[in-house]
């Protein structure tokens, strides 16, 4: 499937963050307004994977923005030559001055009702990774490694004192919500990111399923709101494409079509 680059940016824009506000002492960096009227943002480099995508567009965002100037981003911190980390991106707001450090984050979770706790339920598709965890590291190690006289250093080359510097992240989240249960509190946590449902491969297998039409798009295309006009496919062959990823435990999202065309997104997870 072939999609302008814009549509990527847009989807990336309009994704809402995971929270408003602070959590945990963590403050969600307020996106300048961005008009997408006649804007051409230029090509995106084909062989991104989606991390590296959603960088990018962050990135060239920012840029177009009126609000902000671009410091430095991915910026290495070592100490005699071993890796501590990186920091993501330094902003300067042009009207304030004020500089920001924001670390970048993306995700796609599944929530699981098996804790009790909501911060707990929030895992990736595969379960190799949690929202707990990610928080987490945030928290213990990006923005403790600002601090450190490696980070000190860096940030001096662009004047930049770390007591100046304000911590930010711009964290947002697709969510998908169990099949059979859309009517979940998931306070402190934006309703708003809810962009599917989940199931396990078992279920899918089931003759339910066999009525909808599919549509196995690309992981860059996750980002994406799902589209009328793909190829769709019917159960059988759906089955086919996921059946060997799902036994190496690779949970595939896919495009789900009904009977009166509407569509949405859908993950079978292998657990």
């Amino acid at each position: 499937m072939d999609h302008k680059n814009l549509s990527y940016y847009k989807a990336f824009y309009n994704t809402p963050t995971l929270w408003t506000g602070e959590l945990d002492g963590l403050s969600q960096f307020v996106f300048p307004e961005i008009y997408f009227e006649n804007l051409d943002m230029g090509s995106i480099p084909s062989k991104l994977r989606l991390g590296h995508k959603i960088e990018h567009i962050f990135l060239k965002l920012i840029q177009h923005s009126r609000q902000y100037k671009v410091i430095a981003h991915n910026i290495p911190i070592r100490k005699e030559k071993v890796s501590l980390g990186e920091i993501d991106f330094l902003l300067q707001d042009v009207d304030s001055h004020q500089f920001s450090h924001i670390e970048l984050t993306y995700k796609f979770y599944v929530i699981s009702e098996e804790a009790t706790n909501i911060e707990h339920q929030l895992t990736g598709p595969n379960q190799r990774d949690s929202f707990k965890a990610k928080k987490e590291r945030i928290i213990n190690h990006q923005i403790p490694l600002l601090k450190t006289p490696e980070a000190t250093s860096v940030l001096q080359r662009f004047n930049i004192k770390p007591s100046e510097l304000l911590h930010q992240v711009c964290f947002k989240s697709q969510l998908f919500v169990p099949f059979m249960d859309n009517n979940m509190d998931l306070s402190p946590f934006n309703s708003n990111c809810i962009s599917g449902r989940w199931i396990p491969f078992h279920t899918f297998k089931s003759l339910e399923f066999f009525k909808y039409r599919y549509y196995l798009p690309s992981k860059q295309e996750w980002l994406l709101d799902p589209q009328q006009g793909v190829n769709w496919l019917g159960h059988k062959d759906v089955l086919d494409l996921i059946t060997v990823g799902l036994e190496n435990k690779n949970a595939p999202l896919l495009w789900m079509k009904s009977s009166d065309y509407t569509v949405e997104k859908l993950f079978v997870v292998w657990w």
